[in-house]
């Protein structure tokens, strides 16, 4: 069946089309313009805007859920929570646990077959990281990187799309390349890293930066010297492309327009980072991974924090919400925000189908309104 959207604000890589057409039929788009087109179909945007859907590469649960512990039932409910929020394709995420923990996670995946709704693959965050950068990941499972160990996840478990790790403690970089040689994304994260080893590890087949500033090293002082860190390598090196957690938490108004300026969309991700929590209202609580042995966090100023209050704990974030924060606190353009949310992370996951409106591409569609709140969401061409 032919489809069609009429009279809305197409956000293309580039400008808005305004009172733009778009056809699309089982699930791919066949055109994009201003002239209208016949369709068995027809849905009115009444001038509400249309974006490519969301794609979030770093998501570990939501709605009550974690990958850590969920069922395969529970891992389709995290995947239908964020839809409902514009997320068409999502990666699901664990963290740092014992081996036992993540396969179990991992063998849940598995048993989702290809009836996955949103989600794509794997994203292991952990355990491979310095405990000088935990943040709230515990350090009791924490241990170096194995190429040895990947390759056998990667052989038993096809799906892991990306790893994140501390390229300081990769020795001569071996995991990280022998990640790419699999065809996985390399990571830097939760590292003590200095601005050279930053640089080198890009040498050496990493493109991408885990959540930048969170759970990482910054300018130190060295007997009276300053020494750049990881933070100022990752802005330095056009080679790596970085998450942000664009909550209005993590990182502040001033901070995520250092970042645009720096890295530009072309470069910047934006991720939830989303746990178990996201969905919560201020003064729950919820734990961090597991609910048995995970770690507690509380939900306050619309984050998750440590019950010390010294370190967020994740994030409770949607990625509708990432939207309106750039938005409103940095200002940049729709294309630059949909390029960030949809087109980038797409690209840098190497998922060529999705994350642009454009001929050929999945018809995976976001409407949202003046306000940008959503009105309507397709995946493959059905609405949700």
């Amino acid at each position: 069946m032919k489809k069609k959207i009429i009279n809305a604000k197409v956000v293309l890589s580039d400008r808005v089309l305004d009172g733009g057409c778009v056809v699309f039929e089982d699930g791919v788009i066949t055109y994009v313009g201003e002239a209208d087109q016949p369709a068995d179909e027809v849905f009115d945007a009444s001038g509400n805007y249309l974006l490519a859907g969301f794609v979030d590469i770093h998501c570990h649960g939501g709605g009550g859920y974690d990958f850590m512990d969920a069922s395969p039932d529970e891992m389709r409910k995290i995947s239908e929570f964020h839809l409902s929020h514009g997320t068409t394709t999502l990666v699901a995420t664990t963290l740092t646990d014992t081996w036992e923990s993540i396969e179990h996670s991992l063998d849940n995946f598995a048993a989702l077959g290809e009836d996955r709704l949103t989600l794509h693959g794997v994203h292991l965050e952990g355990p491979w990281f310095s405990p000088m950068q935990c943040g709230a990941q515990s350090t009791d499972q924490m241990e170096k990187p194995s190429s040895e160990k990947l390759k056998a996840l990667k052989s038993k478990y096809p799906f892991i799309e990306r790893i994140s790790l501390a390229p300081e403690i990769d020795e001569k970089f071996d995991t990280g390349r022998v990640a790419v040689e699999l065809g996985m994304i390399a990571a830097i994260g939760h590292t003590d890293a200095d601005f050279d080893t930053t640089v080198e590890a890009a040498d050496n087949g990493y493109t991408l930066v885990t959540h930048l500033y969170s759970g990482m090293r910054g300018v130190v002082r060295k007997n009276a010297y300053r020494e750049a860190g990881c933070v100022e390598g990752s802005l330095f090196d056009d080679r790596l492309t970085v998450e942000t957690i664009a909550d209005g938490k993590h990182l502040p108004a001033g901070i995520l327009k250092l970042v645009y300026k720096c890295k530009g969309a072309d470069r910047i991700c934006l991720v939830t980072d989303s746990t178990r929590g996201a969905g919560s209202k201020d003064g729950e609580t919820m734990m961090l991974g597991k609910l048995v042995g995970g770690t507690l966090a509380i939900i306050e100023d619309g984050v998750a924090k440590l019950p010390d209050r010294q370190s967020f704990a994740g994030s409770i974030a949607t990625t509708d919400r990432l939207f309106r924060t750039v938005r409103s606190l940095v200002g940049v353009s729709l294309p630059e925000i949909s390029r960030m949310i949809s087109a980038t992370p797409a690209r840098v996951m190497g998922y060529s189908d999705r994350g642009r409106i454009e001929v050929g591409l999945r018809a995976d569609f976001v409407i949202m309104d003046k306000d940008f709140n959503i009105n309507k969401i397709y995946l493959k061409g059905e609405t949700k």
